[in-house]
């Protein structure tokens, strides 16, 4: 008995301590130091309270920047699988690249939280991020109040497409613009996220417009490439410009205090971010439940309230705010002989998102989420198979209500609205044999000596051939394009075979294609599917308000899982922006 007791005892007292791997992305990027920061406070307070009690160690690695930092990122999340620690942390450098390993933390019941950005396949425990999209519309918002709704305004944009937390406070910023009634043109679109993309990105930009007055306002995704890009503006006396930013940079804080471009800047607060991710962490290894997704508010520097700004390591006054609740709006009468409301809708056939079968007959799963929308506000829905390079033409001569499409092809038009929730996200797919081993890193450069076919249509446009400039590639076409390709790749006649991830997946299930991997790529970045209308039309949120309605409800019973399961996808709840 005693020795049972001692036993109990000592077990007690000497627990095993937590091991956990955090796998950072850059120590050259302020904010994400900050991050790092939070993160490991709050470990050591964690620790100093449960002194002679169960510890938590970390194993810490960072990938560093650049392409460079997505391989090594890839090799550290191997490595931390063979560690088998008890959880891991990963701040992603890219949404795609550790896809395969967190399938495999998956399989082995290692949890893996996610903090910064997502990453787009596999199971995590926990994503916690800032409230990116949100942020981009308080910019947006501000933006808006400098030049008013009377001229237009010349953008430039420094985005980055190949992580969640850029292209959301793109979205959020432009929504803004459209929701104020600006006018504006995009003049040109760069690509920047640490100094170095950013010296290379302005050097672009100076030589494109040169002269003053060119452009009024530049954008940048965050402080790590914008304050770079500032610099350089200022050497070059480029003080007409307002710079619209995010992160709350210390730097370009004082760019904003000393009236350096600067204008507003969506700071996150990072060390609550990297709290928030250990509080999380605490969480999951005690075996509590926890939120799938977590955002954490930001603030929005201006020269006005610069002074309340707690800066990074402050912890935010409260939540985000509610949602305003979603008000129907008054069905016009447009009457079909039954008295049904007629909506009109532009896509572009493409299984497995809408597929048409014969003429008029159609399927696929968003076809099944606005029939069964369309059904519950009793309106009825007519299909029209539209080319992209028609969506703005349908729109503009109202032969249509609605067109949908990726984010991506509308993101930069003035006169339009995004309504309702997000669709589904499109991204860029590659498909090799089983018994081929894929590249750490899938993008041109790991492909350049592979021969590469690919189909390049409706939802993707052009952007796989504009990826691989340079590069040889055979592009298929036609109404067979996806089973000539499994055939090819099956044949070995090719080595890899690039398309839209979903159709590759959706025709995977057909295929019954044991004999192929698939693999999600950041080749071409990620882009919501949504519903579009015109700015101008009155009841433009109508259809939208419908969708938002269905979509929580079917995700809540578990319908959404039965439709998506048909089609061999799954939600992209995790990747939304709310």
């Amino acid at each position: 008995m005693s020795a049972l007791l001692f036993f109990l005892f000592s077990s007690s007292v000497f627990a095993k301590d937590w091991n956990v791997t955090v796998l950072y992305w850059s120590m050259k990027i302020e904010g994400q130091v900050a991050m790092r920061k939070g993160l490991e406070e709050q470990v050591q307070v964690f620790n100093s309270a449960h002194k002679g009690k169960q510890q938590i160690k970390l194993t810490s690695y960072v990938a560093g920047e650049g392409r460079k930092g997505v391989e090594n990122q890839a090799e550290q999340m191997q490595q931390a699988l063979k560690d088998k620690p008890d959880a891991i942390i990963v701040q992603p450098t890219d949404n795609s690249t550790l896809v395969s390993g967190l399938k495999e933390a998956n399989t082995l019941n290692i949890p893996v939280i996610a903090f910064d950005q997502y990453i787009v396949n596999g199971e995590l425990a926990s994503y916690i991020t800032s409230a990116n999209y949100a942020a981009g519309r308080e910019n947006g918002a501000y933006i808006s109040s400098l030049f008013g709704s009377e001229r237009v305004i010349k953008i430039a944009v420094f985005e980055y497409p190949s992580v969640s937390a850029t292209t959301e406070r793109v979205d959020g910023f432009f929504d803004s613009l459209r929701a104020e009634h600006v006018q504006f043109k995009v003049v040109g679109v760069y690509q920047a996220v640490d100094p170095v993309s950013g010296k290379a990105a302005v050097s672009q930009f100076l030589k494109e417009f040169p002269n003053k007055g060119s452009v009024d306002v530049v954008f940048t995704v965050n402080d790590g490439g914008g304050l770079e890009i500032v610099k350089e503006l200022q050497a070059k006396k480029r003080t007409e410009i307002k710079h619209v930013t995010f992160d709350g940079d210390p730097e370009s804080v004082q760019n904003l205090r000393s009236n350096k471009l600067t204008v507003i800047n969506s700071a996150q607060y990072c060390g609550e971010l990297g709290r928030e991710t250990t509080r999380t962490l605490i969480r999951v290894l005690n075996g509590q439940p926890v939120e799938k997704k977590i955002r954490i508010p930001t603030f929005a520097i201006t020269r006005n309230n610069i002074a309340e700004y707690p800066g990074w390591m402050g912890t935010p006054k409260s939540l985000l705010p509610p949602k305003p609740p979603v008000v129907a709006a008054k069905v016009p009468q447009e009457l079909d002989q039954n008295n049904k409301r007629i909506i009109r809708i532009g896509t572009t056939a493409l299984c497995p998102y809408i597929c048409e079968k014969n003429p008029g007959v159609w399927t696929g799963y968003v076809f099944e989420m606005l029939k069964e929308t369309a059904q519950e506000m009793g309106v009825e829905l007519r299909l029209e198979n539209v080319p992209p390079s028609r969506f703005k033409q349908g729109l503009q001569v109202r032969k249509l209500d609605y067109i949908i499409a990726p984010e991506y092809l509308v993101r930069y038009m003035d006169d339009i609205s995004v309504v309702g929730p997000q669709l589904g996200v499109n991204y860029t797919g590659a498909l090799l044999p089983v018994d081929k081993k894929a590249p750490a890193v899938i993008d041109p450069q790991s492909l350049e000596k592979s021969r590469l076919i690919y189909f390049d249509i409706a939802l993707q446009d052009g952007r796989i051939e504009n990826e691989f400039k340079g590069q040889k590639m055979h592009k298929l076409s036609g109404s067979d394009v996806v089973q000539r390709m499994f055939r090819i790749v099956a044949q070995k006649r090719m080595d890899v075979a690039l398309g839209d991830y979903n159709v590759l997946r959706y025709y995977l299930l057909r295929e019954k294609g044991q004999q192929f991997a698939l693999h999600p790529t950041s080749i071409t970045g990620f882009s919501f599917l949504v519903l579009v209308g015109l700015k101008k039309n009155p009841q433009v949120s109508l259809l939208g308000d419908g969708l938002t309605d269905w979509l929580a409800h079917a995700r809540s019973n578990g319908r959404l899982a039965q439709i998506l399961g048909r089609y061999n996808l799954t939600d992209w709840n995790m990747l939304t922006r709310d």
